[in-house]
């Protein structure tokens, strides 16, 4: 990958503040249930990657809409900038900054979401970073489908990282990916669907024919399907305190093997201890220093 490029990593996805609320179980409808634990964060997947490679030591950068001249809004704008995060991100007089509500219970996490702007803004975002860097991380949600394509399109020659979230791939995702130097495609399943990771590794592996298709399968660690084998990393043991950030975590620590030269078996094993130190480190919603113990793998 090119020494000479002005980034390591450049992300691209939707922001908005993120405020996490802690249940010991979540309610059946119509009933209730006592929040234990709330904390300030961030979404989505992109901009909390581009935070945990810049704490890693990577220089990152991160494109994605506007946000409000509120409150909420400087404090996303100061989180990139205390964390080095090379961004354009406007505040807009008179916009609310995109919001996200997430309650998580010990085993679950439900979200809502008020973003249309965002994905408004994403349309029209500069993406010349895409071309300044030596690796591109884009989002691929199914809701900004359209604004993840054309950032696909604009990477050049940029190799590639697509995150899919869980989601199905765009149609034009897809094509888009097939001109463009793709290195990775990931997503995430269920920990309860841990038998179904190798076949979505497949599947997704014919779709885009990247380098490789890595599925994260939470406390079930990591798969990664190659041009020739099925890789498998179980993830550390340990007592886990939340989930939010845990796929942008491993993105994180993933995307720093690979761009130090790390061999799959490596990155998939970096990537899993990141993750899993970051959601057992108590409330550490905004990603943390991610100790050096984490990385002495490569």
């Amino acid at each position: 990958m090119a020494a000479d490029r002005l980034l390591d990593l450049v992300c691209f996805s939707y922001l908005a503040d993120a405020q996490v609320m802690h249940v010991d179980t979540y309610p059946l409808p119509n009933s209730g249930a006592a929040v234990d634990a709330t904390a300030a964060s961030i979404a989505g997947d992109g901009p909390l990657t581009a935070i945990t490679a810049a704490r890693l030591g990577l220089r990152t950068g991160l494109i994605a809409n506007s946000v409000g001249a509120d409150h909420t809004g400087q404090r996303l704008r100061g989180w990139l900038d205390h964390f080095g995060v090379d961004h354009n991100v406007h505040a807009v007089a008179g916009t609310a900054t995109p919001h996200l509500t997430v309650i998580a219970d010990r085993g679950t996490r439900t979200w809502f979401a008020a973003l249309t702007h965002a994905y408004a803004d994403l349309l029209t975002a500069d993406l010349a970073l895409l071309t300044r860097t030596r690796l591109a991380y884009i989002d691929c949600y199914h809701v900004i489908a359209d604004a993840a394509a054309r950032a696909v399109a604009a990477a050049q020659d940029t190799p590639l990282l697509l995150n899919l979230g869980g989601d199905q791939p765009s149609p034009d995702v897809i094509a888009a990916a097939r001109s463009r130097r793709l290195l990775t495609v990931q997503t995430s399943v269920d920990d309860s669907a841990v038998d179904s990771a190798a076949d979505v590794a497949d599947t997704l592996f014919h779709l885009f024919a990247p380098h490789t298709v890595v599925v994260t399968v939470g406390r079930h660690g990591a798969f990664a399907r190659t041009r020739h084998q099925l890789h498998r990393v179980a993830a550390p043991e340990a007592a886990i305190h939340h989930t939010h950030g845990a796929g942008a975590a491993f993105s994180a620590g993933y995307a720093r093997a690979i761009l130090t030269g790390a061999d799959i078996d490596t990155a998939l094993t970096v990537g899993c201890n990141a993750g899993t130190q970051h959601c057992a480190s108590p409330a550490a919603l905004v990603p943390r220093q991610i100790p050096a113990d984490v990385l002495t793998t490569v």
